[in-house]
């Protein structure tokens, strides 16, 4: 609740004039109305004090904050985080008069679940002054603190190196953590923040420089998570590189961390997860609120299975593509954005372990840099020698990653045994010798291979020396494969089968689209892994291994690999609602401890029941487009809605802005998911805006030849499209079916198509079509 006969605090940027002459005339007319309303810094009349200290004091005193969005600015955005973190009630407002200002705030969706107020002039702002509200969203959205994975990461759209080796450092601290990464969803608003930072110890948060894409809104993000980190007493690191020390918000300036190298960043980032770590074991779990609702003391848990991969357990759905896995049947996982591979990556990873009889080696590389690595390769040597090179780059690398986990189980049990000791001293030595060492995290290992086997091709080609099938594998085997491979088959304990799980290879390449050289590189890594297998097989060992692709990249690899039936593949495909039904069901069971209770009872007690005439939660998985994350994503931004409009019960226009709010995500986010795949523009679907629902082919063909696409473009654009489910068709019965209602196989969609002719008529997915329609 606000303090009782505090004045509110507002916030604003000194420019432009016109905003700011606005804001400052409805201040008048609002102490005039006997409001108590306070100005922003500008006008505090501070002279020779800390401009930051008195802007933090001056809130700390307000019953309310006011700050406007008009024209984002990272301090306002600061002290708007700040103000949540001390309990203060918000108001977000919008000067809807300036041209984009309020498409802008609903495209970057920050404020999509507490809502904002539009003004056009200081009357309208006036009255907004006088009726602020009273409920602070800590204690709405607020969550005790995690302690299984204390710190958190805001991820950045590009993986630059400095990004890397911040997530090195944070793994090498061995301090788990969880983020957000604007690559796998690209909104973050504000309740899912609060969520995520007061369950934090410690918050580690990069300032980027502005020639980075995507630096403007990762930099408002910062300013805001900094200023909640601040306002409820966490660890916070704000950290930059030093060299691209442009100018930082007055209100963090003299807190943020500069870096020179990697080095640095690994001393300042390793030194504060420990320390957030000491200060996770002081933070006080928030008292029980019985004032709360059963609604908000519900949760669906994260809809990224990197966030919640230590409680995952409890609500994971044990699919048929999940058992396969663990019986070994499949050495390709392929799955959709969102569709679930991760968490089978997780659960099938800690089933493993936990058998005792697996020596298994999971690999998550952050990012990586073999984007560079095989272009620069490809400038000295031809393609034969290449596929020899990166064959034998894969072979070594996923045994010495192999000998690394035998490396870490001997030192568990060498603890207590010499005889292990002995062997965990000659397996340290052995991987010492080839250039393998364990510092940093394995994408750090993965790029310093890379770089000792380029480094070294260039060195001989500049020399002028013959580079020859023998010399490459000289260079990349180091000369220790086969005792690399000796060490192995003598150290891992009699009957334990070796597994290799490999998630995310295919982060972090180029946004200029998927390249066949790069479908090659995963080609030659599965070909890698089966002469593995078969070497291991000779020596009597067991070994298996599984990759986890995306769906549209394992698609052009079977199109490019003449052997199609040859790697055991499961794609995760979700067609079924039931499927789903059961996704959701064990969440909210987890959430409720209720272990007895049916679905609909449970929705029921949430939920209405009906929605625009059709079942609630029918209606969600509409607008979802077959895939998990999502579905949680739109339920969660409802129950949000609900919560913070005063409902004891979700209704139908917290579902209907639910359905808005994911609808403007999607366009975003299938923007960034097409281009990376494509290369096309990530503002495709941008030229969809104020489409019919329905259109004939060549409509949409037309609107994206309109956007600049050549003709040819315009038809590879429209087949992603279909791909994607983004467009549909109406089938002849009058239905529309996407994509997933015919299994995700699109020679069937387009046999559909081809039986209809020249009278198809297609149709945009519900999903899409609320924020194309405007």
């Amino acid at each position: 609740m606000a303090r009782k006969n505090a004045g509110a605090f507002f916030a604003f940027p000194a420019s432009p004039e016109d905003l700011r002459s606005t804001i400052e005339a409805a201040i008048v007319r609002a102490n005039r109305a006997a409001y108590s309303a306070t100005v922003g810094w500008p006008d505090l009349g501070i002279f020779g004090q800390s401009i930051p200290d008195e802007v933090r004091a001056s809130i700390n005193n307000a019953g309310a904050f006011v700050f406007d969005i008009t024209q984002p600015n990272l301090n306002v955005y600061y002290e708007a985080g700040f103000a949540i973190g001390l309990g203060l009630p918000i108001a977000p407002v919008v000067n809807s008069s300036f041209i984009g200002a309020v498409e802008n705030v609903q495209r970057d969706g920050l404020f999509d679940n507490v809502g904002y107020k539009k003004y056009d002039n200081n009357e309208h702002l006036a009255g907004i002054l006088l009726n602020l509200p009273s409920e602070n969203l800590l204690s709405l959205y607020g969550r005790d603190l995690d302690s299984q994975q204390p710190l958190f990461f805001l991820d950045t759209l590009r993986k630059t190196d400095f990004r890397n080796s911040i997530v090195s450092a944070i793994k090498g601290s061995k301090v788990h953590f969880r983020s957000f990464d604007p690559v796998e969803i690209p909104r973050f608003s504000v309740v899912p923040i609060i969520a995520q930072i007061t369950a934090s110890a410690g918050l580690v948060v990069p300032l980027l420089p502005a020639h980075v894409e995507d630096s403007w809104r990762h930099n408002l993000r910062a300013a805001f998570i900094a200023g909640m980190g601040h306002g409820l007493d966490r660890d916070t690191l704000i950290i930059q590189a030093r060299r691209f020390d442009e100018i930082a918000p007055a209100d963090i300036r003299e807190i943020i961390t500069p870096v020179t190298d990697e080095k640095s960043i690994a001393v300042a980032v390793e030194s504060f997860a420990k320390t957030a770590l000491l200060a996770s074991q002081s933070i006080k779990r928030r008292q029980a609120d019985t004032t709360k609702s059963a609604l908000q003391r519900l949760t669906l848990g994260s809809s990224a299975a990197e966030n919640e991969f230590r409680t995952l357990s409890s609500y994971f759905v044990e699919t048929a593509e999940f058992v396969r896995t663990l019986r070994g049947e499949v050495s390709v996982v392929a799955g959709r954005k969102g569709s679930g591979k991760t968490a089978i990556f997780f659960q099938a990873r800690d089933s493993f372990r936990e058998a005792k009889s697996f020596i298994v080696t999971d690999l998550k590389p952050e990012s990586h840099q073999l984007t560079y690595f095989r272009e620069e390769l490809l400038k000295i040597i031809d393609v034969g020698a290449f596929d020899h090179t990166i064959a034998g780059f894969w072979y070594f690398l996923i045994l010495s990653e192999i000998l690394l986990t035998i490396s870490d189980d001997l030192e568990r049990r060498a603890r207590f045994n010499s005889t292990e000791l002995e062997k965990l001293n000659e397996v340290q030595r052995l991987l010492t010798l080839y250039g393998v060492v364990e510092s940093g995290d394995f994408t750090a290992r993965i790029n310093r291979l890379a770089r000792h086997i380029l480094q070294e091709v260039q060195a001989l080609h500049k020399s002028g020396k013959a580079l020859s099938p023998e010399t490459l594998t000289n260079i990349v085997f180091r000369g220790g494969v086969h005792e690399l491979r000796r060490s192995i088959e003598k150290y891992a304990r009699p009957g334990e089968q070796m597994i290799v799980l490999f998630d995310n290879i295919d982060k972090g390449w180029p946004s200029a689209g998927v390249q066949s050289i790069d479908i090659r590189l995963v080609r030659l890594l599965l070909e890698a892994l089966e002469k593995i297998k078969r070497d291991f097989s000779a020596a009597h060992r067991e070994f298996m291994s599984v990759v986890f692709l995306r769906n549209d990249i394992y698609e052009m690899l079977v199109d490019t690999t003449p052997d199609r039936g040859k790697a055991g593949q499961v794609r995760i495909d979700w067609t079924d609602r039931a499927k789903l039904k059961q996704v959701i069901f064990l969440r909210l069971r987890a959430s409720l401890k209720d272990q007895k209770s049916s679905f609909e009872t449970i929705w029921a007690r949430f939920f209405r029941k009906i929605v625009l005439g059709r079942d609630t939660f029918e209606y969600f998985v509409d607008h979802c487009l077959m895939r998990p994350r999502f579905l949680i994503n739109i339920i969660e931004n409802a129950i949000s809605n609900a919560i913070n409009r005063g409902h004891s019960i979700v209704d139908d226009g917290d579902c209907i802005d639910a359905v808005r709010q994911h609808s403007l995500y999607l366009v975003d986010d299938f923007g960034y998911e097409i281009r990376d795949v494509s290369g096309l523009s990530a503002e495709i679907l941008y030229s969809l805006v104020g489409v019919e629902k329905q259109m004939s082919k060549s409509d949409f063909v037309r609107r994206f030849g309109d956007s600049g696409l050549t003709s040819e473009e315009a038809e590879k654009a429209f087949h992603l499209m279909l791909w994607y489910g983004v467009v549909g068709i109406i089938s002849k019965s009058g239905e529309e079916r996407f994509i997933y209602d015919y299994e995700y196989n699109m020679k069937r969609l387009g046999a559909e198509a081809r039986n209809l002719g020249d009278n198809a008529i297609y149709v945009t997915n519900p999903a899409l079509h609320v924020a194309l329609a405007g």
